[in-house]
């Protein structure tokens, strides 16, 4: 009998080993979604776009998420980085609010190649727990003005999903 509890028990610590290895280990994420690029106090909105999010999402014993990676928004009239910006990275700690930046500027000239520690911040991003909806208010070193600034929000087919989610996920981060 002691030995069927022990095997029994020995089962299930493996199962349950295995389980946590699989649950904590980060995960690639690497997504393409719609959405759009809009104006605050305006109509309608600016253009579709698609933004695509590659990195690795790790689970933690917490339950939060954290996110590595690169993020790149694909549109014809949304703001661009400059040229000589490295791409735009995203470190997301899972409290549902993040920066998107680029952290290096690529050095041309006679130091071609090499690049210099120089911050550009892109914009805000708030996310939900579940890291599915994302908003993003769009700075590019200046300031936001909330009354008529740019937004960027994915998943999201109109200006409307897209304000519903923005307020949602605005208000998650707010109220933590």
């Amino acid at each position: 009998m002691k030995t069927k509890i022990a095997v029994i028990l020995s089962i299930v610590t493996v199962v349950i080993g295995i389980f946590l290895i699989w649950y904590f280990t980060p995960k690639k994420y690497s997504e393409t979604l719609d959405g759009v690029y809009y104006q605050l106090g305006t109509e309608g909105i600016i253009e579709h776009i698609k933004v695509h999010i590659d990195g690795k999402l790790e689970n933690h014993i917490n339950g939060n998420k954290t996110f590595h990676g690169l993020i790149d928004i694909k549109g014809d009239k949304i703001p661009n980085i400059p040229k000589d910006r490295a791409e735009l990275e995203l470190h997301y700690d899972g409290h549902n609010f993040t920066t998107i930046f680029s952290p290096f500027r690529k050095l041309n000239g006679a130091l071609k190649g090499r690049i210099r520690p120089d911050i550009y911040q892109y914009g805000w991003m708030y996310t939900n727990d579940k890291f599915t909806d994302f908003t993003i208010k769009l700075t590019m070193n200046g300031s936001l003005t909330l009354s008529d600034g740019y937004m960027i929000t994915f998943p999201a087919n109109d200006r409307e999903e897209a304000m519903k989610k923005s307020q949602k996920l605005i208000k998650e981060f707010e109220q933590q």
